[in-house]
């Protein structure tokens, strides 16, 4: 094992104070001596012990002249340090720096009297560094977060929704059955309303069989099935159906969907309807709520 004498010496550095080794900062070992011919530079690492890993970290070599070469190094615990022998190898060939000693002062502010003492870690944090989050990300999830609260709210609206209906219903206790109340409904309006007997019709009288024969049928739907058809979407009603009354609608949930379009369609198309359009989507209503009521029976 070749005899290599070594020295610490610490470069002057702008900012740092001059000669004052402190933790993580970088300082040489200037060595002199016989350096094998074949040394592989590149896997040059220091011999230590587990509780040395600290005290000294290899950084990089570089020769000066064939007798002397500075050896780059830092440490990551402060204290008096002190190798009765450090050692460096390429893996292969083992040198021998002899004695080193260095003194490492403390990164941490000094501790007051009377303060807890301040943890050192050995090392900083390690690995990449931190990297930002595009604001974009941000965004997206501002917009995914409202979205769930949206639905949350809407969920709520409708449950207060029902509730009123609810009560309502509880009011309006009518004495008649929900399809009962739809036919004396129908019934007063077929005397009062000449659509129902091949009269001609105005706009108004045409416009009145739309609006009343379509709430009525959405009146039935409510005191039939409990859901507040007169406030929900036709997307809304049919969900409500199939989750509290699978057999109306598993059997009728298309004829109720077709129905509750062509009222869409028709009131979109007010001043082209006809008293012929109104009068078979009046008798659409009354037959589907005559059978629905059988088979919720």
């Amino acid at each position: 094992m070749a005899a290599i004498q070594c020295k610490a010496e610490i470069p002057n550095v702008e900012g740092l104070k001059n000669n004052e080794l402190t933790v993580g900062r970088e300082f040489l070992l200037v060595c002199d001596g016989d350096f094998p011919k074949d040394l592989q530079q590149e896997k040059l690492h220091f011999v230590l012990k587990p509780e040395q890993k600290y005290q000294i970290h290899f950084l990089g070599f570089e020769f000066r002249s064939p007798t002397q070469a500075d050896i780059k190094a830092t440490v990551y615990s402060a204290g008096n340090i002190q190798f009765d022998d450090l050692q460096i190898s390429d893996g292969v060939q083992t040198l021998s720096l002899g004695p080193i000693h260095y003194a490492v002062q403390t990164v941490l502010p000094q501790q007051q009297p009377g303060e807890a003492p301040v943890k050192q870690e050995p090392f900083g944090p390690i690995g990449p560094a931190s990297i930002g989050v595009p604001m974009l990300y941000w965004a997206l999830l501002a917009g995914f977060i409202g979205l769930l609260v949206l639905i949350a709210i809407s969920k709520v609206y409708r449950v207060v929704q029902r509730r009123n209906m609810l009560d309502r219903l509880r009011e309006h206790d009518s004495a008649l059955s929900p399809l009962a109340e739809f036919h004396q409904h129908f019934r007063r309006l077929q005397r009062a309303n000449p659509v129902f007997f091949g009269k001609d019709a105005d706009a108004s009288q045409i416009n009145e069989v739309l609006v009343e024969t379509n709430k009525m049928f959405k009146l039935f739907l409510t005191r039939q099935f409990h859901v507040p058809a007169l406030e929900w979407s036709e997307r809304l009603v049919i969900k409500d159906l199939k989750k509290y009354h699978s057999k109306i609608y598993t059997e009728l949930s298309e004829d109720l969907k077709k129905v509750l379009r062509e009222y869409q369609h028709a009131f979109k198309d007010q001043k082209k309807l006809s008293s012929n359009d109104v009068l078979n989507l009046a008798n659409q209503a009354r037959v589907l709520a005559e059978k629905m009521e059988r088979l919720s029976s």
